[in-house]
């Protein structure tokens, strides 16, 4: 396999938990040089979930999500001596990647000014639940926030479940994610800049805004039509959602006349097909429980999952089975698609950690397997390479505990 298209690119990594570490494994993945840097003893997540046992020792399930192709080093952040350490690799990167809360990096000594005035190539990106206020102003930046939180103010948590229940949560950190996505696409837009003016610059990403984001077609009809979107039944389309099935759930999807006509044939209810109050999909929308459900669930519960999805998209009817992390075990479209990566660890031996849905084919990343790192595994190696520390000044910065 040849050059991946961040090869040469270094990554200081400051990230702990979910957001920032998926921008950092991205960044990884496409071949930059991630060094993760973690507070002596570990990050969070390497302590916080579910502990594994293996031939090599134990880890925490978490910590396996999202720190593939990283090198993991222990600093004492809070010291002198450390802060010099994580200096002098800053002075040597391209990219510093954190999610602290706004202004802890500062009052460690290392202020956007600081980490400009050390490196003036660097580029620094930050992820936080609300941003910080260098780039715009953000008055909610001194809020803690978790992804759930963000999701919630940002009225996603308002339009997920059922119209008679209350609000729920969506049972995965969907903002952790899509936040730290969308800092890779900034990190990598930012470097781009970079060399088009021979500067770093900031990238700043909250949770808060990509949950917006995410948000677009409710805050649209908010917008246009001067009414708020509520949880169930979508607004502007029927059937669109669940159906239950005799052994699960399948979801129908339907968006045009002819896919209705379609779906009215497959159920046998032709005449549903010309119903004067079922003719746009705001019609369905309002006669969903009333008409459609009723008659769309006779048929299904009638049937597995497999017959009802088999019958509807053999007459162009999307839809789809309900499956869940079971199904997607075996499922060849997720072996394909790569969406398994073959990932060896020091504690388990060689597992298996979600892919990179990006697909760039002069830069395919996946191909081999990857490296997860135990704690501290790089230390040695990243002080004596980057750094130039031999053997006696390394032992006696372990000695004083500034590294692990």
């Amino acid at each position: 396999m040849g050059e991946l298209a961040l090869s040469g690119v270094t990554v200081v990594d400051l990230t702990q938990i979910v957001s920032g570490a998926v921008t950092s494994m991205m960044l990884a993945d496409f071949g930059a040089e991630v060094i993760k840097v973690e507070p002596v003893g570990g990050e969070t997540y390497r302590h916080a979930g579910y502990e594994l046992h293996g031939p090599g020792g134990s880890t925490n399930l978490n910590i396996l999500r999202f720190s593939r192709g990283k090198k993991s080093v222990e600093i004492d952040l809070k010291t002198e001596r450390g802060k010099e350490l994580l200096t002098g690799l800053v002075a040597q990167a391209d990219v510093l990647v954190e999610n602290f809360r706004p202004g802890v990096l500062a009052r460690l000594g290392f202020s956007w000014d600081r980490l400009h005035e050390i490196n003036s190539r660097l580029v620094y990106t930050s992820i936080s639940g609300f941003g910080h206020d260098d780039v715009l102003p953000s008055p909610y930046r001194d809020r803690p926030a978790y992804a759930i939180i963000a999701e919630a103010m940002a009225g996603l948590t308002h339009l997920a479940g059922e119209a008679d229940r209350p609000p729920a949560w969506m049972g995965f950190a969907m903002s952790d994610i899509f936040t730290g996505t969308c800092a890779f696409a900034g990190t990598l837009v930012a470097l781009r800049d970079r060399d088009r003016t021979g500067q770093g610059t900031r990238v700043d990403l909250g949770m808060f805004d990509a949950s917006v984001l995410m948000n677009d077609l409710p805050m649209a009809y908010q917008e246009h039509v001067g009414e708020t979107m509520g949880r169930g039944q979508y607004a502007l389309q029927s059937p669109w959602g669940p159906f239950a099935t005799n052994d699960g759930y399948v979801i129908i999807a339907v968006l045009n006349a002819r896919e209705w006509a379609n779906l009215c044939a497959v159920i046998d209810r032709p005449d549903l097909a010309t119903h004067p109050d079922l003719i746009t999909g705001h019609q369905r929308s309002q006669a969903h429980e009333a008409l459609v459900r009723p008659a769309v669930e006779a048929w299904t519960s009638a049937r597995s999952r497999t017959e009802a999805v088999g019958a509807l998209q053999s007459a162009g009817v999307p839809s789809a089975p309900v499956n869940t992390t079971a199904d997607l075990a075996s499922d060849p479209q997720v072996a394909a698609r790569g969406m398994q990566q073959p990932t060896v660890t020091r504690e388990l031996g060689e597992i298996r950690t979600v892919g990179n849905p990006i697909k760039v084919a002069s830069s395919l990343v996946g191909q081999g397997p990857a490296t997860l790192p135990g704690l501290g595994e790089h230390t040695d190696e990243v002080l004596r390479d980057r750094l130039g520390l031999d053997e006696q000044a390394i032992a006696g910065l372990r000695e004083e505990k500034v590294v692990g």
